[in-house]
């Protein structure tokens, strides 16, 4: 892995990227703020599985379903040795009950390289 400003490291990087449902958003993001994981995270829309967004419209309270649902990504940049730390937090504080039931997906990713601008 090297960095465009000249520094080296023997560490492979992983990006590490969750989509989950918008409610778990503030526990993945305290979850990870605990590890002192930075992160990035922002609003998204997907057309998978999951609980549809609704609109009420009309004077009769019609509702019209959306094709998506509203989700939550947060991404990470982590050396391999947090991957499964990270990975694991992710998963608990995300799930959306105590059967484990699946709260989104996690997509985890090599980094070639870092530019800093």
């Amino acid at each position: 892995m090297s960095e465009k400003n000249g520094n080296k490291t023997n560490s492979q990087l992983i990006r590490i990227e969750a989509f989950i449902r918008e409610e778990k958003q503030d526990e993945v993001l305290a979850a990870l703020n605990k590890l002192g994981i930075p992160a990035t995270f922002y609003e998204s829309k997907g057309i998978g599985k999951g609980e549809k967004y609704q609109i009420r419209y009309g004077r009769h309270g019609d509702i019209l379903t959306m094709p998506y649902s509203n989700r939550r990504t947060v991404e990470t940049i982590v050396t391999e040795d947090k991957v499964e730390e990270v990975v694991s937090i992710m998963k608990d504080s995300a799930k959306i009950d105590k059967t484990g039931g699946a709260g989104g997906i996690i997509v985890i990713s090599k980094v070639d390289e870092i530019i800093s601008i």
